[in-house]
């Protein structure tokens, strides 16, 4: 794909929108973890809070480490991504064992994501579509990387993205009557040259819709 590749390359280069700390803590989220300022070293809870500010999703996480030298690189572990209210509180959305990533730091400045490579373990994850058909993980991973103020999606590529996930539980309470089943999905997706930040999470928007039979938007 490089012709897509150098194309995006080009759209990177002639973008100006966003500034160095809004674009730093847009990577901080990264399904969500990780970050490029100083003080962010820190104080490791401006994480969790930056990725609930931006998604309304609660977070929590027991170890992060970010290096900023030669690039950004950040490796997380237990990172937790909690279900809010209108999905019904309760269990996790995302129980993310572990964490690691590299992105461009100079993308960043100019307000663009631009990832070298993520990969997420994901021991469990709880994809519940609300009373209104609406699934958590679409809510979540539509906010993960937007603009908090114009609300449209920053310029995102990334290079190679690995994700693996180990079970699946699906909730629909959108029905008269509400559905809950697990399984066990042993996912282990590797893909490149991604140029949507939801595209991260789409091994588990097939499984919703396939398996979980979810009315997924």
């Amino acid at each position: 794909m490089l012709v897509s590749k150098n194309r995006v390359q080009r759209h990177f280069l002639r973008s100006k929108s966003g500034g160095v700390l809004k674009s730093a803590l847009a990577l901080l989220t990264v399904l969500s973890a990780g970050g490029v300022l100083g003080w962010m070293l820190l104080m490791p809870g401006a994480v969790q809070l930056e990725i609930e500010t931006r998604t309304g999703f609660p977070a929590t996480a027991e170890s992060m480490a970010v290096n900023p030298i030669g690039g950004l690189s950040l490796e997380g572990k237990k990172l937790v991504i909690g279900n809010p209210g209108t999905y019904g509180g309760g269990d996790a959305m995302l129980e993310i064992e572990s964490i690691t990533g590299s992105a461009s730091l100079p993308s960043l400045g100019r307000g663009e994501i631009w990832l070298y490579e993520l990969e997420m373990h994901i021991t469990r994850a709880t994809l519940v579509v609300n009373e209104s058909g609406r699934l958590n993980l679409d809510a979540f991973a539509s906010r993960l990387f937007s603009d908090p103020v114009k609300g449209t999606q920053l310029p995102f590529f990334a290079e190679k993205v690995r994700l693996v996930v180990d079970e699946v539980v699906f909730v629909d309470n959108s029905k008269i009557v509400p559905s809950r089943h697990a399984i066990r999905a042993s996912l282990d997706s590797e893909r490149a040259d991604l140029e949507e930040s939801k595209e991260i999470f789409a091994p588990l928007f097939d499984l919703a819709r396939s398996v979980g039979s979810l009315p997924v938007r």
